[in-house]
């Protein structure tokens, strides 16, 4: 009973006529639209929009953010690397990542801003770059989130610093004379006024005690409703929550913190549909399944896998006829189903589906985010699908190309 988000069945039928399907495609319009939702945030001393590019990494979704404004978090030097080669501007991005790099001191030196999320860390950044400003990742030991996968704090996180080791960070500062000008304080996906106001007085605690601190990065996790049912952070409630605590801090301190927001998947999540056909349909029997296979999966779309969500799926047929199916990928894994119970991904749940046939088209919405990033690259040896860019004009642009096979094995050294 679905229909596609953006995707029209002449787009499709173009679609189908010049690619290979499974394909991503992008719209650049809702990319364009969801960067300005962020932007227009209210705050009371400024703020600023850093993607947090680990949940689709494409150039050219880059190049949109960077043209809309949108500054840039990276999670690991390579990522950084690749902001850069993307031909933006360093003093644009920051790195807060698990993993000190090799390339570090490089990215820094370039004009790359860093964010210590260890006293190991910290103590490399002074050692590197006395008498310079950075920032720290602090875990603040509360977290927020539906279920443990997309909570980043407390006690069994290893994101940041722990809140009890705020003497530690001092005195490494104070033997560097590094000035801690940001405090990065992510605690999770799925933000709501109430996490906001849980965490609010660990926030401003810290600033109290480092005063150098004039950046408050929160992080992203911002809530983007998918299916029928759920519902879309409410930004204005969000920021009405804590607003006053803001205004507070600085009639006490006379400190004007400006906001820094990490937003990944709420920018991205929305903005691309993957066009994928039914390849085969089979059963197990009048009282149990009737499965969809589709020729994509898990490769492509790891996320429901890994996290058990839910996706709005469209049959594109003209049947008046509505018949209960399960959805599978391709891969040989049990564990590839493409309709999963919710935050379950290894038990089914059947929906309504237009009767379909072999080499129907199905079009899956709202996987733009931490599909294409983290795709589980060549299992069962699939190569990387195309990705295409719906422009605002309406033409459809190939921004990546399907890999060759070859490719595959490029990198294998025959030694037999």
């Amino acid at each position: 009973m679905n229909t596609p988000r953006f995707l029209t069945s002449d787009m499709i039928s173009h679609i189908r006529e010049n690619y290979q399907t499974p394909v991503y495609v992008y719209s650049e319009k809702e990319l364009q639209e969801r960067a300005q939702d962020l932007l227009s945030f209210p705050s009371s001393f400024g703020h600023t929009v850093r993607y947090a590019m680990k949940a689709n990494p494409q150039k050219n979704i880059l190049k949109i953010f960077d043209q809309a404004w949108l500054s840039f978090d990276a999670s690991s030097d390579f990522e950084a690397l690749r902001i850069l080669a993307a031909g933006i501007s360093p003093d644009k991005v920051q790195i807060s990542s698990q993993e000190l790099g090799n390339l570090a001191k490089e990215l820094v030196e370039s004009g790359v801003f860093f964010v210590a999320t260890s006293l190991h860390q910290l103590e490399f950044f002074g050692k590197n770059f006395p008498w310079k400003s950075c920032g720290i990742r602090v875990n603040p030991g509360v977290s927020s989130g539906w279920f443990a996968k997309i909570s980043t704090w407390g006690a069994n996180s290893s994101f940041g610093i722990w809140h009890e080791k705020l003497d530690e960070i001092q005195d490494i500062a104070q033997k560097y004379d590094i000035t801690l000008i940001k405090l990065h304080f992510h605690i999770g996906s799925e933000n709501t006024p109430e996490s906001w106001v849980a965490s609010a007085e660990h926030w401003f605690e810290i600033l109290r005690q480092i005063e150098t601190i004039t950046i408050f990065d929160m992080g992203g996790g911002h809530k983007m409703a998918i299916m029928p049912d759920e519902k879309s952070a409410d930004l204005e409630a969000i920021w009405n929550a804590v607003s006053e605590k803001f205004l507070n801090f600085y009639e006490e301190t006379w400190r004007r913190i400006h906001l820094e927001m990490e937003p990944g998947k709420y920018l991205v999540i929305n903005s691309c549909s993957m066009v994928v056909e039914i390849q085969d349909i089979v059963d197990t029997g009048k009282d149990w399944y009737t499965f969809l296979k589709t020729n994509s999966g898990m490769n492509d779309m790891p996320r429901v896998a890994m996290y058990g969500v839910q996706e709005p799926l469209s049959i594109i047929n003209d049947s008046d006829e509505y018949i209960d199916y399960a959805v599978v990928g391709h891969c040989c894994e049990s564990s590839d189903i493409i309709t999963s119970k919710l935050y379950d991904a290894e038990s089914i749940e059947v929906r309504s589906f237009k009767k379909a046939s072999i080499w129907d088209i199905l079009v899956i919405d709202w996987v733009g985010a931490y599909n294409a990033s983290m795709a589980i690259k060549n299992y069962n040896s699939f190569p990387e699908s195309w990705e295409l860019l719906l422009r605002e004009s309406g033409e459809i642009i190939e921004i990546r190309k399907r890999e060759n096979l070859v490719d595959i094995w490029r990198n294998e050294i025959d030694v037999m």
